[in-house]
């Protein structure tokens, strides 16, 4: 049972495309198997902002939300992923779905982030147990079958908070497709997927990791996390990049290409900037969209591997924590979180965040 703690929670409901949020409070009930967390900041990510422009569908009312960092607020008899105790206090990030571990795809597949009892945070219509389902709240319910992670001491809550969404789903393609010390890479994008990849590559030991982008802000902010060489879109014409890649290749192209801006230019760019051998990893598509007509000549004769990777597998956000942990005094991460606005200010935080002159937009539900 709940003693000593909350138990209303505040909740920014999501009504659909051209409607302000409504902050309401809702009671907070005590659910079996489950860990009450109190939220200490969540980060738009773009997904939430494809939800809201209604380029991508939701079940309304819900709250939106899951790159989100908290502390338990409340006793559990869950556990963390590595088996010890969630207490009151602790300071955890969590997996953005949950999984069975026993279904086709978890077992079979092993992609648990295709669950078939799949149940995945921010994106459920907000109703009984499901009320506190997402990260723009004062608190959320972590079901069984989330992967809790406790966070070190040493991990600032904004630099912890978008893992469980943008560098997990960075790592684990970039471990699907695997990497190369001594290769070259282009990344297409530079939100904070392709900052992550920027970052993450070089560490992997790649010498050359060049980044495309229409906003110059977002290059300059990628040069400081790793990139060597970047490209504005706006201002220099794909034969122009590619002219400039095959330089610095030798004439070959690069070997990898990291597609996280979800552009429709950007697979057909990236199969042409490829060496013959490439690989081209595409993370960014996660909004319906019509069909995009790329070189399929190219991609069969230069023996591309084109590989499409969602989500992550829920181990993938250890190697996140770790990988911030090891290299928090090499890149600025948290200086990717450009402002922080109360909950009660959530229609005023998606305005900026639409702007997009800065990586992250956060949420802080207990500010003033």
């Amino acid at each position: 049972m709940l003693e000593n703690v909350e138990r209303v929670a505040q909740i920014a409901l999501f009504h659909g495309v051209d409607t302000p949020y409504e902050i309401c409070e809702v009671p907070i009930t005590d659910l079996a198997n489950t860990v009450l967390v109190r939220v200490n900041l969540a980060t738009i990510c773009g997904s939430d902002l494809h939800t809201v422009s209604g380029r991508r569908s939701a079940d309304v009312p819900c709250v939106l939300g899951h790159e989100v960092v908290g502390t338990v607020a409340a006793p559990t008899n869950l556990c963390s992923a590595d088996g010890r105790s969630l207490r009151e206090g602790d300071r955890i990030v969590w997996s953005l779905t949950t999984s069975c571990g026993a279904c086709h795809y978890c077992v079979t597949k092993n992609l648990p982030q295709k669950c078939e009892t799949m149940f995945k945070y921010g994106h459920v219509q907000c109703a009984d147990e499901n009320t506190l389902s997402g990260g723009f709240a004062s608190h959320i319910q972590l079901k069984a079958g989330t992967a809790i992670y406790h966070i070190p001491d040493s991990i600032q809550d904004e630099e912890a908070a978008p893992i469980n969404c943008a560098l997990g789903t960075v790592i684990n393609g970039l471990k699907t497709i695997e990497t190369y010390p001594g290769e070259t890479a282009i990344v297409h994008g530079a939100g904070m997927l392709g900052i992550y990849a920027a970052c993450y590559l070089r560490e992997q030991g790649y010498d050359i990791v060049a980044i495309v982008d229409k906003n110059a802000n977002r290059l300059q902010i990628a040069e400081r996390f790793g990139a060597t060489h970047t490209y504005n879109a706006d201002t220099t014409t794909n034969e122009e990049i590619s002219a400039k890649l095959k330089e610095l290749t030798r004439g070959h192209g690069v070997d990898l290409a990291v597609e996280v801006s979800g552009a429709p230019s950007a697979l057909p760019d990236m199969i042409e900037w490829l060496a013959i051998g490439g690989r081209c990893l595409t993370l960014g598509y996660v909004y319906p969209l019509e069909n995009i007509p790329f070189n399929v000549h190219q991609l069969v004769t230069k023996c591309i591997n084109l590989q499409g990777v969602h989500n992550y597998h829920s181990t993938v956000l250890k190697s996140a924590l770790s990988f911030i942990e090891e290299n928090r005094t090499r890149y600025p991460f948290a200086e990717l979180i450009g402002k922080i606005y109360p909950l009660s200010e959530i229609n005023d935080a998606f305005v900026h965040a639409f702007r997009q002159d800065i990586v992250r937009i956060a949420i802080d539900p207990h500010a003033n």
